[in-house]
């Protein structure tokens, strides 16, 4: 694997369970915990249903959660957590810095595309970026290539 590659999501992980992973790990990041009722009014879903989806997300060992408890990641949810914003930085730095896509549209498409993208489709995208100026998963600046031929 290159310096830059970003981790394959398992293919457990489905949309709905990156959603959720992603959610849980904003708010601990922003409120230093995750509560049921948070996770609900973000996900715009009712607690029940948010119940049923921390059940799975434990099963896949991606959180801890008591009943009634706050939800927190483990290393393998952070694991999945930090390669998801890794995809959504790689694909938001492509669709801003070199489609010139306002960055609101940009972050919402991000969003979007860093759930289905495809592996082998992100790593070309990482080599494209990284052959074409700066990497943000490499820490990398590549001057652009300004020689010119007589």
């Amino acid at each position: 694997m290159s310096e830059a590659s970003i981790p394959a999501v398992d293919e457990r992980y489905n949309i709905t369970v990156q959603e959720y992973i992603e959610i849980i790990h904003d708010l601990v990041m922003k409120q230093h915990v995750a509560r049921v009722k948070d996770i609900a009014r973000l996900r715009g879903v009712t607690r029940s249903s948010v119940s049923i989806a921390l059940n799975v997300l434990r099963d896949l060992g991606l959180i801890d959660h008591e009943h009634y408890g706050f939800v927190s990641l483990t290393e393998d949810g952070m694991a999945l957590s930090e390669s998801l914003a890794k995809r959504h930085r790689l694909i938001l730095t492509f669709l801003v810095d070199f489609l010139e896509i306002e960055y609101d549209v940009a972050d919402r498409e991000a969003c979007r595309l860093e759930h289905t993208m495809s592996h082998e489709t992100l790593n070309a995208l990482v080599e494209y970026v990284k052959a074409a100026g700066e990497c943000p998963l490499c820490n990398k600046s590549h001057p652009p290539d300004n020689s010119t031929t007589a």
